[in-house]
C-alpha cells in the first residue's frame, strides 16, 4: 500500500508539471516566435518482489511511478503575418536569427526589431542583431552588429558619380542651309561660333541634355545642328557639340571665341529620316572657328567621345552614342574606304570623301530626321548627383539595402541564417532565445533561400506555432490523468485507515 501511495503522489507531481507546461503554452499564443513546449512521461523504475518460490523463473515487478522524461521544443513553423516595419523580419524554414548582448550571442526566431537612437537593429530586449557587412559592395568575412546611423555614419550617402558615357537619341530637322559655306559645306557652322557673345550662335538650332561634373553637379550640354548637303536622297547635318563658354576651363580655350566647342562633325540620314553613319572631330588646338582646328576623333567601344574641363575641375571624358556605333571601331569614306586623322578642313565638298563609320550598327531608337519638330528623345547617362539615404530594403536572402535619393541603392549587410544539428539541444534562456549547447551539436551559417535555409520576409512576423485546441485536449487528458492519481492516493489512504482500525 504504501507503494502505491508513492506511486501515486509521483503521478500527481508529474501531471501538475505538464500541467506547467501547457499552461506555459497558453500564455504564450501570442508570443512572436514563441516555440510551444510538450513534456514525455516517463517511468520513474521498477522495484523487484519476491516470488516465494524457488522454481518460477519469471521476475516480479512492479512499478514505482512516473516523472519527467523529457521537455521537448517543437520547432514546427509558425505562421506569417504582415507587419508595418521593414525591420520586422520573418525566417520562413529551417534557421535562426544570431543576436548578442556584449560577448555573448544567442539565437532566436522572433523578428521583431528595431533601430535604436545609435541606429543599431536590436530586439525588444536589447539585443542587437549580427550581419555580414559590405564594404564598398563586397561581402566582409565577419559579423558585426547591424548599424545604419543615418544622422552621424557614413552611410547616410551615396557619392557622385561623374558622367563618361551618354547615349541620346534626337530628332533634329529644319527645312533650311542656315550657315552656308561653299568651300566647306559639311562645317561652316563652327566658322560662325563666337564663344566671347551670348548667345554664341544666335541663329543656331539645338538640342540639350544633361550630364554630371565630378562633384555630382548637373551640367548642360548643347548639340547645335544645320542642315548640309543632300545627295541621292540622303541628308546631311553638320552639328556641334558645345557647352556654356564661360564654363570652359581648357586650357587655352579660355575666354576665347573657341570657348565652349567640344566637337564636330556630321550625321547621315537616309530619305526615311533614319540615322544611316556619322563622323566626329576633335579639337587639335588654336582657332576653333576654323575647320582646319579639328581632327577625326578615335573610337572607343564603336563611338566618339568628348573632352571639357570645368573650373576647379580635373578633364572629364565623355562617350558620346547618337545611336549608331562603329563594329570595327574605325572610319570609312563613303566609298569604303579606310580613314584615319584627316582633317575636316581637307573633307571640302567631297561627299564620297566624307567619314563614316565602318561595318555601322544602328541601335533601336537611334537619332532620327523627321519632319516633325526638333526634340531629345531618349536620354541615358551612367552620371548622378551626391545621394542621401531615403530607403531601406531587406530581400529574401537577408540582404540590406539602402536606397537614396539620387536612384542608387547599395548593399549594406546580408542577415545571416543559423541553424543547428540537433534544434532540440539548444537551451532556453528566456525571451525567445536560445543559446548553443554541446547538446547542439554543429552550428552552421548560411544564406537565407539557399539550400536547407529558410528564405527571409521583411514586413512580416513569425507567430507562435501554439496549436491551442490541441492543447486545450492536452490540458483534459493530463487534468484527468492527476484526478486519477489524486483519486488512487485517496483510495490508498482509506485502505491504510482500515488496516490501521483492524490492528487495534
Amino acid at each position: 500500500m504504501m507503494q502505491g501511495l508513492y506511486s501515486s503522489s509521483s503521478g500527481m507531481k508529474t501531471h501538475t508539471a505538464g500541467l506547467g507546461i501547457i499552461g506555459n503554452n497558453l500564455a504564450n499564443v501570442n508570443t512572436i516566435g514563441f516555440k510551444q513546449q510538450m513534456m514525455l512521461f516517463d517511468n520513474l523504475g521498477n522495484k523487484d518482489l519476491p516470488t516465494g518460490s524457488a522454481y518460477e523463473l519469471e521476475v516480479k515487478q512492479v512499478g514505482m511511478g512516473s516523472s519527467i522524461g523529457y521537455t521537448r521544443t517543437l520547432f514546427t513553423q509558425g505562421g506569417l503575418a504582415e507587419a508595418d516595419n521593414i525591420t520586422d523580419l520573418a525566417i520562413a524554414g529551417k534557421g535562426f536569427f544570431q543576436v548578442s548582448e556584449g560577448d555573448e550571442l544567442f539565437y532566436t526566431k522572433a523578428g521583431n526589431f528595431n533601430f535604436d537612437e545609435h541606429g543599431i537593429m536590436r530586439s525588444p530586449s536589447g539585443h542587437a542583431l549580427s550581419g555580414i557587412p559590405f564594404i564598398d559592395g563586397v561581402e566582409a568575412s565577419y559579423s558585426t552588429d547591424i548599424q545604419v546611423d543615418t544622422v552621424h555614419g557614413d552611410m547616410i550617402t551615396s557619392p557622385a558619380k561623374a558622367t563618361s558615357s551618354i547615349k541620346s537619341a534626337m530628332n533634329i530637322f529644319t527645312e533650311k542651309d542656315t550657315f552656308s559655306d561653299p568651300a566647306n559645306p559639311y562645317f561652316s557652322m563652327i566658322q560662325s561660333w563666337d564663344g566671347t557673345q551670348d548667345p554664341p550662335l544666335p541663329t543656331g538650332q539645338s538640342v540639350g541634355f544633361h550630364y554630371y561634373d565630378s562633384a555630382g553637379a548637373k551640367q548642360n550640354l548643347q548639340v547645335f545642328y544645320d542642315k548640309g548637303p543632300i545627295l541621292n536622297g540622303e541628308q546631311t547635318y553638320e552639328y556641334a557639340v558645345t557647352m556654356d563658354p564661360e564654363l570652359d576651363a581648357r586650357a587655352g580655350y579660355t575666354g576665347t571665341e573657341s570657348a565652349g566647342l567640344l566637337a564636330t562633325g556630321t550625321m547621315t540620314f537616309n530619305p526615311a529620316g533614319q540615322l544611316k553613319t556619322m563622323n566626329s572631330f576633335s579639337p587639335t588646338g588654336g582657332d576653333l572657328t576654323t575647320p582646319a582646328a579639328w581632327t577625326l576623333s578615335p573610337l572607343n567601344g564603336g563611338v566618339p567621345s568628348i573632352s571639357l574641363t570645368l573650373p576647379g575641375q580635373a578633364a572629364q571624358n565623355i562617350s558620346l552614342d547618337f545611336g549608331v556605333t562603329s563594329s570595327t571601331n574605325s572610319w570609312t569614306t563613303n566609298e569604303g574606304n579606310p580613314v584615319t586623322g584627316v582633317s575636316a578642313a581637307s573633307i571640302g565638298t567631297s561627299f564620297a570623301g566624307l567619314p563614316g563609320m565602318s561595318d555601322p550598327t544602328l541601335a533601336n531608337g537611334a537619332s532620327t530626321s523627321l519632319e516633325t519638330s526638333s526634340a531629345l528623345v531618349n536620354l541615358e547617362q551612367d552620371g548622378y548627383p551626391l545621394g542621401d539615404i531615403s530607403t531601406l530594403h531587406i530581400d529574401t536572402e537577408g540582404i540590406l539595402h539602402a536606397g537614396y535619393t539620387n536612384g542608387q541603392s547599395d548593399p549594406l549587410y546580408r542577415i545571416p541564417v543559423f541553424r543547428f544539428t540537433s534544434e532540440d539541444g539548444l537551451r532556453l534562456e528566456g525571451g525567445n532565445l536560445y543559446s548553443q549547447t554541446e547538446a547542439a551539436g554543429k552550428m552552421e551559417q548560411g544564406v537565407a533561400g539557399t539550400e536547407n535555409y529558410g528564405t527571409m520576409h521583411s514586413n512580416s512576423l513569425e507567430q507562435s506555432n501554439v496549436d491551442m485546441s490541441r492543447e486545450m485536449v492536452n490540458m483534459i487528458v493530463v487534468q484527468r490523468g492527476f484526478q486519477s492519481n489524486s483519486k488512487s492516493m485517496q483510495t490508498i489512504d482509506t485502505m491504510i485507515q482500515k488496516a490501521i482500525e483492524m490492528k487495534r
